[in-house]
């Protein structure tokens, strides 16, 4: 009993409905959310009954008297509930660790300034919030820090985008923006796409990054989105496996074999929100832009000379004093990383290197030398 017009709500499907096929298990009903909003667990109890339901898997307010399920013997999985019971298994994120991660990614890219764009009175927000706060404390001494949240979590699509984009022009910039998920992640580009002569861009001023990895939202957006990718599937594949293993137990004994399942971080997808690189050298900024505009194409450093007024000697060393590496090896590490992105999103290794524009060897060498792995070795990781 779950919102599947939500992403993560089909992943979680696929993983049950892949346990049920692989292990012959049972069959899936899908509950009208009417019944959940309807604030009467009575009714929801009584549709369960009907179908003869060993195990209900829903979305409940903390308010919800989800105790009538099991003590009609029915195991009971609640999505994003914190409430603490014996009697329920939670499949909640490892939402602290999200938010390091994200922190992490931005600060590779050395942002100095940083914010977080969350929902209030929703735990989940908040802890992926300490967790991305905590990690820029930790990582980026100096570093800037705001935050807005929104106030109204149980109500979608209704924000202002004045009052957003208002308070990302007062943010100091470039600056980095965490949003809570991807949807808050859309609001935060809708809102700054109705300002015309706001004065900055989308990343190379502004960089936004949501989490669930939505395609339906993240390719929506203009510029597509930036997301982290959790492991939902997994976690309903997962779910299932307990819910089998619950079933032949008598009730007495099932609250001692009831765990929580873990929804683990997966990779970071890079789109146009968050492609680029900042700097406060304006020279090396300008660089970085280039690179990253243009990592499909053939770069040479001939071409990067001309668009700034320095030799290429002064260039090369003072790239390498700000950036620790060399323009060089710089390209390589983009391009591994874009061949990283591509296969992630379903090309072969022999694709990415050709939309790469590079000799697939090439390309495999360092992609190798930099990952510890081969190109095929990283796909074959990604299907486990």
């Amino acid at each position: 009993m779950v919102d599947f017009s939500e992403s993560y709500a089909n992943d979680l499907l696929k993983g049950i409905i892949k346990y049920s096929q692989e292990h012959e298990s049972g069959t899936v009903h899908k509950l009208p959310l009417s019944l959940r909003d309807s604030g009467n667990m009575d009714n929801v109890l009584d549709f369960a009954m009907k179908w003869k339901a060993d195990a209900i898997i829903g979305q409940f307010q903390s308010s919800d008297d989800i105790s009538v399920f099991w003590r009609n013997g029915i195991i009971t999985v609640a999505l994003d509930y914190r409430k603490t019971d014996p009697s329920v298994c939670c499949i909640n994120g490892d939402y602290l660790a999200s938010g390091s991660l994200c922190a992490d990614y931005f600060i590779k890219k050395r942002v100095n300034n940083f914010a977080y764009f969350g929902l209030g009175g929703t735990f989940w927000s908040e802890e992926r919030r300490e967790g991305f706060m905590d990690e820029v404390r930790r990582q980026a001494t100096g570093a800037t820090m705001s935050l807005y949240e929104l106030n109204d979590p149980g109500t979608e699509w209704r924000y202002d985008p004045s009052e957003i984009a208002d308070w990302v022009i007062s943010l100091p910039k470039p600056v980095a923006i965490m949003a809570c998920d991807d949807t808050r992640a859309f609001y935060l580009v809708d809102s700054l796409n109705q300002v015309s002569d706001a004065g900055f861009r989308i990343p190379e001023d502004v960089m936004i990054l949501g989490v669930g990895n939505d395609e339906s939202i993240c390719e929506l957006s203009s510029p597509q989105l930036s997301s982290l990718e959790l492991n939902i599937e997994e976690a309903g594949y997962n779910t299932a496996g307990l819910i089998d293993e619950l079933i032949p137990l008598p009730a007495e004994e099932r609250s001692g074999r009831m765990r929580n399942i873990v929804v683990k971080s997966s990779y970071i997808m890079t789109r146009r929100s968050t492609d680029s690189m900042v700097h406060s050298n304006q020279y090396v900024s300008k660089i970085l832009r280039y690179i990253h505009n243009n990592i499909t194409e053939h770069i040479s450093v001939e071409d990067m000379v001309a668009l700034v007024p320095m030799s290429r000697r002064l260039l090369e060393s003072t790239f390498r004093r700000e950036m620790d590496t060399s323009i060089y090896q710089y390209v390589i590490n983009v391009r591994v990383e874009k061949m990283k992105d591509l296969m992630i999103n379903g090309n072969t290794p022999g694709e990415a290197a050709e939309i790469l524009g590079t000799d697939y060897k090439i390309i495999a060498r360092s992609f190798k030398k930099l990952t510890g792995i081969t190109p095929s070795e990283f796909v074959n990781s990604l299907e486990k």
